[in-house]
């Protein structure tokens, strides 16, 4: 699988440690394993969207994905702090353990289980052009979260760096471009 986030591991707190999960959340404008395409300017527009919930850590996710789009408060593991999109479309983010589930998604991490995540939206689809089974997502997609999931439709996985050095990046440079672009605008 390929690894196109990372997470990081601060010492904070009187010695506790923290984590924070960053990299590429989903890809707009290309097929994903469902059979769905979301379109460049669909999920941009869904993106921006969520940024009054992200500045009131209203953004959050479970682990794997439950059957309806609601959040259920009894099962976060985490919050979304950060979320935009880059030219090459992206989703890039930033999240961190929190809410009562927060303890085995800390568990995953430091056991070194591989997962990766996945967005939960609602909106509608139609029959894609650019394929047979294809379906685009159209205008007024909503994000609901981003899950924790074992096997995720964008196929992006996380790996583990120690934030401890000046070059916290443990990934492709084009990858450190492409975040350093869109989160130092």
């Amino acid at each position: 699988f390929t690894r196109e986030y990372e997470i990081l591991k601060e010492d904070v707190n009187r010695g506790q440690r923290t984590y924070k999960i960053r990299g590429v959340m989903s890809r707009a404008g290309v097929k994903n394993k469902n059979g769905r395409i979301y379109p460049v300017e669909v999920m941009k527009e869904s993106v921006n969207s969520v940024q009054e919930y992200i500045k009131n850590n209203r953004f959050l996710g479970e682990l794997d994905h439950p059957p309806s789009p609601k959040i259920n408060m009894d099962k976060v593991s985490h919050k979304i702090i950060e979320l935009h999109m880059a030219d090459d479309g992206a989703v890039l983010g930033e999240m961190i353990p929190a809410g009562p589930y927060k303890d085995k998604l800390i568990s995953l991490i430091e056991d070194e289980i591989g997962f990766g995540v996945s967005t939960r939206g609602t909106g509608s689809t139609k029959s894609s052009s650019l394929g047979e089974g294809l379906v685009e997502v159209q205008p007024g997609y909503k994000l609901r979260g981003i899950d924790i999931v074992h096997d995720p439709s964008a196929g992006v996985f996380p790996s583990v760096v120690k934030e401890e050095t000046e070059d916290m990046f443990a990934v492709p440079s084009k990858f450190k471009e492409i975040w350093e672009d869109v989160f130092n605008k």
